[in-house]
C-alpha cells in the first residue's frame, strides 16, 4: 500500500476505493432522505432517527479510513523517522473531540 507520498496522497487499491465510494453514497442519500423528510414536514423523531443513523455511518467510515491511515500512512512516517506525523496524528485526534 502505497501511502502520503511527498504531495501528501493516498494511494488506495480499486477494491477499497469502492468500499469507501459505496458507504459514502449510502450516507449521501441518507442526507437526501432526511432532506425530504423535512420538505414533507415529517414528525420531528423520524428525523432524528435517521440523523443517528447517518452520524452512526459518518463515524463508521470516520473509524475505518482513521485506522488505515494509522496502519499506512502513521506507521511508514515513523519508521522512516518522521516524528512530526505523531504531532499531525494528535492534531487529527483534536478534531474529532
Amino acid at each position: 500500500m502505497d501511502c502520503c507520498g511527498g504531495e501528501r496522497k493516498t494511494v488506495r487499491s480499486a477494491e477499497e476505493k469502492k468500499g469507501l465510494v459505496t458507504r459514502i453514497n449510502r450516507i449521501a442519500g441518507q442526507m437526501s432522505g432526511v432532506k425530504k423528510m423535512v420538505e414533507e414536514d415529517r414528525y420531528c423523531e423520524d428525523v432524528l432517527i435517521q440523523l443517528a443513523a447517518i452520524d452512526k455511518a459518518v463515524r463508521s467510515l470516520t473509524a475505518l479510513v482513521l485506522t488505515r491511515h494509522l496502519h499506512t500512512c502513521v506507521a511508514e512516517n515513523v519508521k522512516n523517522g518522521n516524528m512530526e506525523v505523531l504531532d499531525e496524528i494528535a492534531a487529527l485526534f483534536k478534531r474529532f473531540e
